[in-house]
């Protein structure tokens, strides 16, 4: 039977008196907002156009509201929607007085830099899997789903500019999506002006938090056989053949071949395995200067946990300590993996099994969810098995509230095995409250973690805590034509004492951002921080600054920040300078300049730099190439005054790094030089190519 914290048959009972109390806040969703799938007699041509005299028959819809500024819309938006047995065709024309904003060219590409256009389906309902599909003012296109984080099938998109705007029209296959073959999906339009920092909808309610909060978007009604079709979901397998080209010190030259497989098991359900698994795809560059007293976390990008990362860790936390509960990239790369994942009615779950050499991870969840969203429950569970250690952590959270405005919950988890010898030090708890509306909110929690909580596959920072925060906000926005679009104030609080009673964690900070329609922004803070951890004396920090961008979210952004104060038992200045010029249309050079200048107590003087070159280029729709320099010199500033010399923490490393991608319909290409990720070059040539056999990628 699984573990069941005790713990909740109390907290059951005190929201259960809560829960009449905040019923009356639950609101229903949009059910005005409704269309139906009219059949296309014939498939209306995909050319950027509306000219085809199929469109004519489409359902309509205009995107009337604008999300941001919660005001109506002051641009124009259509969007069209035909189906089929085999696909679903989507139009959007777009009007805008704005310059046109469309500088990625490569598909499968995030589009976070340009004006776009969206839509949202969920073709088992609000509980079910989430597919998006974007397009740019020139046709280039976009997916996610929260079924796979590496969601990324083949499907059409073209557009064409116009006098007043751009026209885009879509061709996305059923097939690629999974269905439970309902008739009614749930369904959303979107469109984001990105020089108005606007973004435009088709159903709106005052309680949404995004867009595509399911519970708020409209209907697709008379879907029933293209539900149908969409729920014969096919099964894949990913076979990939690599080639190493590097040192004796480095494992010297190899080659490999593995392969990744996805079996449909029901129309929303799949078994998923791994075997002899390989993990060389390039990743962003995520080595920085800041100082930070904590370890740096990183995404994961091996498919095998890729494809159910959003089945775990789906706890709801305010100032999240030892977040997420679930790390996968503490996990070695196994020799091979299973896993089941899916979703049933209310429920979603997944389960995985990772198993390497002499070591066996394992995780599994379930969560529900009732149909007037007034409570929520789940359970997680993830255990780590190498030779001296078993250990597991189990963790269930339930919440009451609604989607609108207010809710409570409460975390109760347990560590147990080789190393907590005392289970009441091997807890972890958490109890809040958030209060809010789409534009301010208070966000309250109180926090117990053990002296011995430590899980091995946890994001772990720190143990031995007791204590109350909270996170406040609002924004105060403008009118459509002032400079200033908006200003944000904030403001956040923690408060951590040990099992002796002594502060073992404090964090203060409150800050300001101002934005303007010329896409500058401000941003000024100030706060404090202290930190004690056994057997080191406290460090203490205390930091004033700012920073100015341009097109901060943009294709070419820039930006300077500038901090100062005291940090632990020195006097700490630290600069980031970053820009990012364009070459050619597809081709970007960015640069960038970091330094911190810390002046210890005793009177010694630290010193380090960053500085960094690297150059993206576009080739086409399928490809592209990127090059990267980094160098890092000099001192890391210390929170804790280390016992050894200071030498143990200089750095001179050096990082050259290349990269060429290239999508081939049913596969992939890799040349990698290099790892960007790593602290110096690691001077291996790898050449890796992928294959999809079955369904598509990441479907």
């Amino acid at each position: 039977m699984p573990w069941i914290p005790k713990q909740f048959g109390a907290i059951a009972g005190v929201f259960a008196l809560l829960f009449a109390a905040q019923s009356a806040f639950a609101r229903a969703d949009a059910t005005g907002f409704s269309i139906s799938a009219i059949t296309a007699q014939t498939p209306p041509k995909i050319d950027g156009t509306l000219d085809d005299p199929a469109w004519k028959t489409a359902a309509h819809v205009q995107l009337g509201w604008d999300f941001t500024f919660r005001r109506a819309a002051t641009e124009t938006t259509d969007a069209y929607v035909l189906a089929d047995k085999q696909y679903l065709y989507v139009a959007f024309v777009a009007k805008q007085k704005e310059p046109l904003t469309a500088t990625q060219h490569v598909n499968d590409q995030p589009l976070g830099s340009d004006d776009v256009v969206r839509v949202y389906l969920f073709p088992a309902g609000e509980q079910s899997f989430e597919y998006m599909f974007v397009s740019n003012p020139i046709g280039t296109r976009y997916e996610t789903s929260s079924e796979n984080t590496a969601f990324a099938p083949q499907w059409d998109a073209v557009a064409r500019r116009t006098a007043d705007g751009y026209i885009v029209t879509e061709r996305i296959p059923l097939g690629i999506m999974r269905g439970d073959g309902r008739t009614e999906w749930r369904i959303q339009f979107d469109r984001r002006i990105y020089n108005l920092t606007q973004l435009l909808e088709w159903a709106s309610d005052p309680g949404q938090g995004s867009t595509d909060a399911s519970h708020y978007t409209g209907y697709l009604r008379g879907m029933s056989g293209a539900a149908t079709a969409s729920a014969k979901t096919k099964p894949r397998a990913n076979v990939y053949a690599l080639g190493e080209l590097a040192p004796q010190s480095l494992g010297g030259s190899t080659s490999r071949v593995g392969a990744d497989v996805a079996i449909p098991i029901t129309p929303t359900a799949s078994f998923l395995g791994t075997f002899h698994p390989d993990y060389s795809n390039v990743e962003l560059d995520q080595q920085t200067i800041a100082p930070s007293a904590f370890p740096r976390r990183y995404l994961e990008v091996r498919p095998f946990f890729t494809q159910g990362a959003n089945f775990y860790n789906e706890f709801n936390c305010n100032d999240c300590v030892d977040y997420p509960l679930l790390y996968t990239p503490n996990i070695p790369t196994p020799r091979d993996g299973y896993a089941v994942e899916g979703v049933q009615g209310r429920y979603n779950f997944g389960a995985f099994d990772a198993a390497g050499d002499n070591r066996t991870d394992t995780a599994q969840a379930v969560q529900y969810g009732t149909p007037n969203h007034s409570f929520f429950g789940l359970y997680q569970r993830i255990s780590t098995d190498i030779p001296g250690l078993h250990d597991v952590a189990q963790f269930g959270q339930i919440v009451l509230g609604n989607a609108h405005n207010f809710n409570v919950y409460a975390t109760v988890g347990q560590e147990a095995g080789t190393n907590v010898l005392d289970p009441s030090q091997g807890a972890y708890r958490e109890y809040g409250f958030n209060d809010f509306t789409p534009k301010e909110g208070i966000f309250a929690a109180y926090h117990e973690v053990g002296s011995q909580f430590e899980p091995p596959d946890t994001y772990f920072q720190i143990n031995d805590v007791k204590g109350p925060s909270v996170y406040v906000y609002r924004e105060f926005d403008n009118a459509p034509h002032s400079y200033i679009q908006s200003i944000t104030v904030s403001n956040d609080f923690q408060n951590y004492a040990n099992h002796l009673g002594q502060l073992d964690l404090g964090y203060r900070n409150a800050g300001i951002t101002i934005n303007t329609r010329t896409l500058l922004s401000l941003a000024l803070n100030t706060g404090s921080q202290y930190l004690l951890l056994p057997g080191l004396p406290p460090g203490d920090a205390n930091q004033f600054g700012g920073s100015l961008s341009y097109n901060a979210n943009g294709a070419t952004p820039s930006s300077y920040s500038y901090n100062i104060g005291r940090y632990a038992e020195g006097y700490l200045r630290a600069s980031a300078r970053s820009m990012t010029l364009r070459l050619t249309p597809r081709g970007t050079i960015t640069f960038e300049a970091d330094d911190t200048s810390d002046t210890l107590d005793t009177g010694e003087h630290l010193v380090q730099w960053l500085e960094r070159v690297s150059v993206a280029y576009q080739i086409d729709h399928t490809s592209s190439l990127a090059l990267g320099v980094r160098r890092i010199i000099g001192t890391t500033p210390p929170f804790f005054t280390p016992e050894a010399s200071l030498d143990t923490l200089y750095i001179n490393a050096s990082n050259i790094s290349a990269a060429y991608y290239k999508r081939l319909g049913r596969g992939e290409i890799y040349v990698v030089y290099g790892d960007p990720n790593a602290l110096s070059t690691t001077p291996a040539t790898i050449v890796k190519y992928i294959f999809y056999v079955g369904a598509q990628k990441g479907t």
